[in-house]
């Protein structure tokens, strides 16, 4: 495991990793919604169209712009010995697009795992050194999924508005740690999870109802997992039918995330401190809600 794999993970074996906290009485809470119609995003809602409440409270939320918001994009890749020849071609091509969809303004990462967590380019706003790095990716190893799932939100924890977009072709092999131990960090971190994965459904659009919206009868017990880590952070599962399907999955990510709304509201002075729960509604429109289903609060500010 290479070195930020086994400090990142030394963390985790010896005590809980310092969550992303709002201090409390000061900070404001921010929150991405999606709303969807079957598999269509629903556009043009307004703040009186939601209803936000914390630990059963409701709140006064605005919308706040998404263009105002810079946003950083951590690509976390399975580089191991399963992804090779035609799909670690079409995993490159399927990055490429995702990254040519980001704003000016925007900054993006490269961290790809096997046996080791590597972080082949910091976050950085240079589209070419980013395309560079993508294009350097050699497969080999086994499939840390959870450690390098851990290692990429603990280095996009902290970092205002963060996008985790993880791919994988297979289950976890060799991790340390477990679903149980990343679903507690994704739980009081303030990343956004969106997570790809290759299900061979060739005769089903990847986007249809069926599997982006519920959970398809006979879901491979992977695959679930990992689908519930991505939406207890208000992410989706985005399945690909085959590795030709890569790109559509990646460039529809990026499309998600222009037409999501960005939720703010400011908690009352006092709240306490720990996990906090969000609950969003509609309430003078229909569609389906995704988003973070809870926050966290850390000690008070001196």
């Amino acid at each position: 495991m290479s070195a930020l794999g086994l400090a990142l993970l030394a963390a985790a074996s010896t005590q809980a990793p310092a969550p992303p906290a709002f201090a409390v009485g000061v900070e404001s809470v921010y929150v991405d919604v999606f709303v969807t119609d079957g598999n269509r995003p629903v556009v043009g809602l307004t703040a009186a169209d939601f209803e936000l409440r914390d630990n059963g409270a409701r709140q006064q939320a605005e919308l706040v712009a998404v263009e105002s918001l810079p946003l950083t994009t951590f690509l976390v890749l399975d580089a191991s010995t399963s992804v090779d020849g035609e799909k670690l071609v079409r995993l490159q091509a399927a990055a490429r697009a995702l990254l040519r969809s980001l704003r000016p303004g925007d900054e993006a990462a490269l961290v790809t795992f096997d046996h080791e967590i590597r972080v082949r380019v910091p976050p950085t706003g240079d589209r070419a050194r980013l395309e560079r790095g993508v294009g350097g990716i050699l497969p080999g190893g086994a499939t840390a999924l959870f450690d390098a799932l851990y290692a990429g939100t603990m280095l996009a924890s902290g970092r205002g508005r963060a996008l985790l977009v993880l791919f994988t072709d297979g289950e976890d092999n060799l991790s340390w740690l477990d679903a149980g131990q990343v679903k507690r960090v994704l739980e009081e971190s303030n990343v956004l999870v969106q997570a790809v994965g290759v299900v061979p459904t060739p005769e089903i659009s990847p986007f249809d109802k069926s599997l982006a919206e519920r959970t398809p009868a006979g879901e491979a017990p992977h695959l679930r997992t990992l689908r519930q880590l991505a939406e207890i952070t208000g992410g989706r599962f985005w399945p690909a039918s085959s590795p030709g399907k890569l790109a559509e999955a990646f460039v529809a990510i990026g499309d998600a995330m222009k037409t999501r709304y960005v939720l703010r509201f400011e908690p009352e002075r006092g709240r306490r401190e720990g996990l906090h729960t969000l609950d969003v509604k509609l309430v003078r429109a229909r569609g389906r809600v995704h988003c973070r289903k809870a926050y966290f609060v850390g000690p008070r500010a001196p």
